[in-house]
């Protein structure tokens, strides 16, 4: 076995909810992949169907704004690798942005 090979994986999530809006948002910085980031679908123990009931482009464009705008703030330079959803959630408008900013104000001063 070529332990050269293992990876380590950090997500950072923040569940955020709003009244009847709800939205896990789950990011892995890294290196963007050149077509977007690579879009993992988390589903509970009791649930087979993995169709997003929302609109997935939207949130990816959210979460990268968010990400953007708190880069462009620090002046670093986070990327997004990937991205977990829950295909039940139901986010509000302009929400995933607002957590992703969040979270990467927090990322980027090493608060987490």
């Amino acid at each position: 076995m070529d332990i050269t090979r293992i990876q380590r994986s950090v997500f950072y999530r923040y569940q955020h909810v709003t009244g009847p809006k709800c939205v896990l948002v789950s990011v892995r910085f890294g290196k963007a992949p050149p077509n977007g980031p690579t879009v993992i679908r988390l589903l509970a123990m009791d649930r087979m169907e993995t169709a997003v009931q929302f609109d997935l482009s939207n949130h990816v464009s959210e979460i990268l704004a968010g990400v953007a705008r708190a880069s462009a703030e620090l002046g670093s330079r986070l990327e997004v690798e990937a991205i977990e959803v829950v295909p039940d959630d139901f986010p509000g408008k302009g929400q995933a942005e607002h957590v992703a900013y969040r979270i990467a104000m927090a990322v980027g001063r090493g608060e987490v």
